[in-house]
């Protein structure tokens, strides 16, 4: 199915180099199990900083697979690794004279054994910021240097200790988000060839390619890409196609929206097409902030609205924009940060995940953990038959701190929770570092 273009902003890794010194392995192939794989987030373009959606040239699984098998090519004596990508997003905030670019890399290294089972070597979760004038021209070294910090630390790892403590896996458990293949997409209208032409009264009947064939049907392109105007009747009995859900021209599915017609396009299982944006919210703020002549000229730009990507839940019939998609993703996961104050005993203390060590944590430092389990506890322990646990449930979408607290070498090491607050405050000094 055609449909009009997108504006989506390409970060290109292309010209970034990883540099390990006397690497011990390869990446043979990149596994994308993030939630939604449409964009990796937003940018803000142009003078008057216009939000746009943003993917990483090549998308993450393949323009990420191949500059990295650039980076690390087979070695004699290298291992085959997999990595897995469970989250990649970058993100600006602009204010009146600055900007920050910030992204998240969330991945971990899987390596297949002689049996042919899977063992994670090591989970990874790298944060970068550049600050300036103008930074989106900066997310490819903030995404390079995530993943330069994570390929250093796994260069250096003992690969025998960490694939004793790793259980095995089976090949569906490792290359699907949640350990298991989704279930087949059954829905008629994913299966079927182009609808002739015809009208949907609702969502199901879309879903269902249960239309109501319509002969007298006419389109009409606007000045807006992928937005139609729709007719029924001829001569006299013309009118504008309204009181539907969308319709088939026997070439092209349109979706009804705010009494515009859009060219539905297909994206996996879903369907996506473009619209005008609603105000846009940065825009309007920065205007605000600037007033006079400037403000006006923003504000004015946001109010217009520009060109923005929809996706259709074909669960749902929900249309959502990329950020609804993002804190969709983030629902989907809780995390957990343990942390360890500066000051107390020198030696690092193993931090135990539901019996499988998951850290050495020295002091002035933390882990996170991604938590995606809304049936099954967290537990948290130190090592020793003794030692003290920490199990609860997270709260999804929120964040829960939990300090190691160890004072001297003569008080034992506990684990407990800690406010948002207190959390918060901690890390982002550990980060600061």
């Amino acid at each position: 199915m055609a449909v009009g273009q997108t504006s989506i902003y390409q970060v290109d890794l292309r010209e970034q180099k990883l540099v390990l010194d006397k690497p011990t392995f390869h990446i043979a192939e990149v596994l994308d199990l993030r939630t939604q794989h449409q964009t990796i987030g937003w940018v803000q373009r142009g003078m008057n900083n216009i939000r746009v959606p943003a993917n990483l040239a090549g998308g993450v699984k393949d323009g990420l697979s191949g500059w990295l098998q650039v980076q690390l090519p087979p070695r004699p004596g290298s291992r085959a690794v997999l990595l897995r990508v469970h989250d990649l997003r970058i993100g600006e905030v602009t204010k009146v004279t600055s900007e920050k670019a910030s992204a998240l890399v969330d991945v971990d290294f899987v390596y297949q054994q002689p049996d042919g089972s899977y063992r994670v070597l090591q989970r990874y979760i790298e944060e970068e910021e550049s600050r300036g004038v103008e930074t989106t021209g900066r997310h490819d070294d903030n995404i390079v240097a995530c993943l330069q910090r994570a390929c250093t630390q796994l260069n250096a790892l003992d690969w025998a200790a960490r694939l004793a403590l790793s259980p095995a896996l089976t090949q569906e458990q490792v290359y699907y988000r949640g350990g298991r293949k989704p279930a087949p997409a059954t829905y008629a209208i994913l299966t079927a060839p182009t609808p002739a032409m015809g009208i949907y009264g609702t969502f199901l009947e879309f879903r269902n390619n249960k239309l109501e064939p319509v002969a007298d049907l006419t389109v009409e392109a606007t000045n807006i890409p992928g937005e139609v105007k729709a007719f029924q009747g001829r001569g006299d009995a013309r009118k504008a196609l309204d009181e539907v859900w969308g319709f088939s021209d026997g070439q092209q599915v349109y979706i009804r929206r705010k009494r515009h017609f859009y060219a539905l396009k297909r994206s996996g299982d879903d369907f996506t097409f473009t619209e005008q944006a609603l105000d846009d919210p940065g825009a309007v703020s920065t205007a605000g902030a600037l007033g006079g002549l400037a403000g006006a000229a923003i504000a004015a730009v946001a109010v217009r609205g520009d060109l923005q990507e929809y996706t259709l839940d074909m669960t749902t019939g929900r249309v959502a924009d990329f950020d609804y998609m993002e804190q969709l993703a983030k629902r989907d996961t809780a995390t957990v940060v343990v942390y360890r104050r500066p000051g107390g005993p020198a030696k690092p203390l193993a931090v135990l995940l539901d019996g499988q060590e998951l850290k050495q944590l020295p002091a002035n430092d933390f882990v996170l953990i991604p938590w995606t389990s809304k049936t099954r506890e967290i537990s948290l322990c130190l090592d020793g038959a003794d030692a003290p646990c920490y199990a609860f449930i997270p709260t999804f979408g929120a964040t829960t701190y939990v300090e190691l607290k160890a004072r001297t070498d003569k008080e034992e090491p506990t684990l407990q929770y800690v406010p948002l607050k207190e959390g918060d405050y901690y890390v982002k000094k550990m980060r600061r570092r």
